[in-house]
């Protein structure tokens, strides 16, 4: 039987280049949620090279002849009612927050449609490399949910929480040796590099001891978990060597034995607990069984996510 430290990939990583951003794509709600979004936003293209933001604003489309009577359905709709006067007033915000001393390209629209769908559509169209939305605690009756954009997105999607801090100075990136770790470490160190202070990266890697009852081992619980977390470092030092060798030596690594259900629960009270500012994570594809295998982590950390700004890498 392989060790872990025997099943990285060998084949030679392509050369780092600097993390940066073609065109983004930014989902706006036009209310006081949006301020984290902008705050976070001028953050972010201040150190990370930004070409081009497309921000969006999706009006829900009702149905008035299904949905209810017309004098309601009116009534509701004059809520979401949105003229020239206040996209222009939204847009100029934009730029006032985004364009000081920035040569970033803006632009600024509102369509009618399913939230989600009408910014996936405008992401495909404008091919951007970069989709942002924010998240607000609790529930929201109209919005878009961060797991169903990271579940449906093809680029990389950044989820901003409501009570996230505009700075990156810690980057947890937990990985389990797969194809989607290696592109999310990746990512994170070569966004690092654009940092004007480069922050510290921590790669969490979260292990399960096996029923013993199936093995014929004469070792004890707890000889055999020294036995696992030794393998679990030689792959992490070979996963190291084979994928970012010039940066190995500038990633922290920490391990941490589950006993209990609920992988995602162990990321967050460890990026909580540790302050970390930015979590960078591997999605998986886009087949039913990548879906499952994707949702039972990802989805339930951003679920739970109240306050660290979230890199999904695809």
């Amino acid at each position: 039987m392989m060790s872990l430290s025997q099943t990285s990939m060998t084949k030679p990583p392509s050369a780092l280049q600097p993390f940066q951003v073609r065109q983004a794509m930014v989902a706006l709600k036009l209310g006081p949620a949006d301020e984290k979004i902008l705050e976070y936003l001028d953050f972010f293209t201040r150190e990370i090279p930004t070409g081009a933001a497309y921000f969006l604003h999706v009006l829900p489309k009702f149905d008035l002849l299904n949905t209810m009577m017309e004098r309601e359905a009116q009534a509701l709709i004059s809520n979401y009612e949105i003229n020239d006067e206040v996209i222009t007033r939204m847009e100029r915000k934009i730029r006032s927050r985004l364009t000081d001393d920035q040569t970033i390209h803006i632009e600024f629209d509102v369509k009618e449609g399913n939230p989600l769908e009408e910014l996936l559509e405008d992401t495909n169209d404008v091919k951007a490399d970069l989709v942002v939305i924010g998240q607000e605690s609790g529930v929201t009756q109209h919005g878009i949910l961060a797991k169903n954009l990271a579940r449906k997105a093809q680029c990389n999607a950044l989820i901003i929480p409501n009570k996230a801090k505009a700075r990156i100075q810690k980057i947890l990136v937990p990985v389990d040796f797969s194809e989607h770790s290696i592109k999310a470490l990746r990512t994170a160190v070569a966004l690092n590099m654009e940092l004007f202070e480069p922050a510290e990266i921590t790669c969490l890697n979260i292990y399960e001891i096996p029923n013993l009852s199936v093995y014929k081992i004469q070792k004890t619980k707890e000889q055999f978990r020294e036995m696992l977390e030794k393998d679990h470092r030689g792959a992490f030092d070979a996963f190291l060597n084979t994928h970012i060798p010039e940066y190995k030596d500038q990633i922290k690594i920490e391990l941490i034995c589950r006993e209990g259900p609920g992988i995602a629960q162990y990321i967050m009270e460890y990026a909580e607990n540790n302050k970390a500012d930015l979590i960078v994570m591997g999605a998986k594809g886009h087949s039913q069984v990548e879906l499952l295998l994707m949702g039972s982590v990802t989805e339930k950390l951003l679920a739970t996510n109240e306050f660290i700004p979230t890199l999904i890498v695809k």
